[in-house]
């Protein structure tokens, strides 16, 4: 099947809620556009949205440019780094492993890391998907991003720097997002599957949903269709090595790929349902607070829907992919500048409220 009749094969199976009418409203699809055109200009920077209701597109569109130096319009087929939006992949794939009964979420880390130093021997692998380790996050510290990343590293040197730090509170006790503890999350799916990270999210996500234009955002391969970054300017983007983003940033997708996967996997065709239940249940302190945290998703609510996902920043990228679960409602969207259509939670926040609260004359 080609691609674009497979995506909204995929779509229409993994729909969530009953069939939407069989044209949308046109005065709907141009709201959306206004919403989005009102913040990009044509030549600069862009952005490629996607907003899918009942599991059809509703807009799918692009908007500025791709490449500024070669004139580039931006297309909603263009592939974008999506930064920290690759840890609800991360966590998909943990949670695939304790669906294979290969990994326990109250488990410690050590029982996969067996090197992991004495001071982790409380840390949990569910502390590490709620970003509640109490482990340093190497990418906080004074000049990371100016120096350290620019330079390429292995995996397990993401984290060596860490194993003889103290850790900053006791497990469970305090949320500290930490790109650290998601980095060894990707060890531990190593460890436990026998195969590389990316090579794992290949079989077990990326090839059966056939998301064709999800991968490894290596910057030392040529990765066709893959967009500029720009920072604010507009300028090029910093300079860092992409080996740096590993299991917490290290994927580019599509707008397409990224609602095919949220589709699958909020109805339970990848994880069992009790998983997607508990990616989606948010952690609570021991003082009662919740953290608006599950596994690798934020949970927000807009006009008292739920909606889970996660946003991403990475090499001047923004990405954001959320879903109301309640009303079966998806917003993708992917910007190659440094904000320049402001901030991508946001956007995605209108664009769903949009649709919830659209009544037609």
């Amino acid at each position: 099947m080609k691609r674009p009749h497979f995506l909204l094969a995929l779509l229409l199976c993994f729909s969530l809620a009953a069939p939407a009418a069989p044209d949308e409203p046109a005065a709907l699809v141009q709201s959306l556009d206004r919403i989005i055109a009102a913040r990009f200009k044509p030549e600069l920077p862009g952005v490629a949205a996607l907003v899918v209701k009942d599991g059809r597109p509703i807009l799918r569109k692009a908007y500025g440019m791709a490449n500024l130096e070669l004139g580039v319009v931006a297309r909603p087929e263009h592939v974008f780094r999506i930064g920290s939006t690759t840890k609800l992949f991360t966590a998909t794939a943990i949670m695939l492993l304790v669906d294979d009964g290969k990994v326990v979420l109250d488990a410690p880390v050590k029982r996969y890391l067996p090197d992991a130093p004495p001071q982790w021997d409380k840390v949990t692998i569910e502390h590490l998907l709620t970003h509640t380790s109490g482990i340093p996050n190497l990418s906080m510290d004074s000049g990371y991003w100016r120096t350290t990343a620019r330079l390429e590293h292995t995996p397990a040197e993401l984290v060596d720097p860490v194993r003889t730090r103290p850790l900053e509170n006791v497990p469970g006790t305090s949320f500290a997002y930490n790109n650290t503890g998601y980095n060894l999350l990707g060890l531990v799916i190593e460890k436990v599957s026998g195969e590389g990270y990316y090579a794992f999210l290949e079989r077990r996500i990326f090839r059966p949903l056939e998301l064709l234009h999800t991968r490894e955002g290596s910057d030392s391969q040529v990765i066709a269709g893959l967009v500029t970054g720009y920072r604010s300017g507009p300028a090029a983007a910093w300079p860092l090595a992409s080996s740096n983003f590993y299991a917490a940033g290290g994927l580019v997708s599509t707008v397409d790929d990224l609602a095919a996967f949220m589709l699958a996997l909020q109805p339970g065709k990848l994880v069992s349902p009790a998983g997607v239940k508990r990616m989606n249940t948010s952690y609570v302190l021991p003082n009662g607070k919740a953290t608006d945290y599950g596994f690798g998703t934020w949970l927000r609510t807009v006009n008292g829907k739920r909606l889970v996902g996660h946003g991403g920043y990475v090499f001047n990228f923004y990405s954001q992919l959320e879903m109301d679960v309640d009303s079966g409602i998806v917003a993708v969207t992917l910007h190659n500048g440094d904000r320049f259509g402001g901030d991508n939670e946001v956007l995605s926040k209108q664009l769903i409220s949009e649709v919830q609260t659209w009544k037609a004359d």
